[in-house]
């Protein structure tokens, strides 16, 4: 049985929806002009030019024959879980522990990968997700249980 190129018709439909929403998200905010653009500009334009570019994806890949899509399911459930699992831990123990904790579940979808390269990535993402987010950006964040 042949397929559709499904993998580049739902890439591409992803591409061109959310190029579409930013595009229409950006309206809100006032659009300016070329020579002096204003705060709305870049999101339109720039949603404009993905959601084209999506359908430059998408529209050849209805003509063209590809393999059918199979999706890992426990894959896609440990990585959606791992960032559940940050979004509810964030303000009970911190930024740096639920780092650990999102990177060591999403890392359990590779079954290739030791608990040695598990923490070690873990311990690595949290340190740079500090220095980015309290340090650089100085987000106000708990970083800490006890830092609540």
């Amino acid at each position: 049985m042949s397929h559709k190129d499904t993998h580049d018709i739902v890439g591409g439909l992803a591409l061109t929806a959310l190029g579409a929403f930013a595009a229409f998200y950006g309206q809100r905010y006032e659009f300016g002009e070329l020579n002096r653009m204003g705060p709305g500009y870049f999101p339109v334009a720039l949603g404009v030019i993905v959601a084209i570019l999506g359908l430059f994806i998408a529209v050849p890949a209805f003509f063209r024959r590809g393999e059918a899509i199979h999706v890992e399911w426990r894959t896609a459930a440990l990585v959606l879980g791992s960032i559940v699992v940050f979004a509810l831990t964030l303000k009970v123990i911190g930024l740096i522990l639920s780092t650990v904790l999102a990177v060591l579940i999403s890392s359990l979808a590779d079954r290739e990968t030791r608990w040695k390269g598990r923490l070690v990535t873990a311990v690595g993402v949290a340190a740079i997700t500090y220095l980015v987010f309290s340090m650089g950006l100085g987000m106000v964040l708990p970083v800490w249980p006890w830092s609540l």
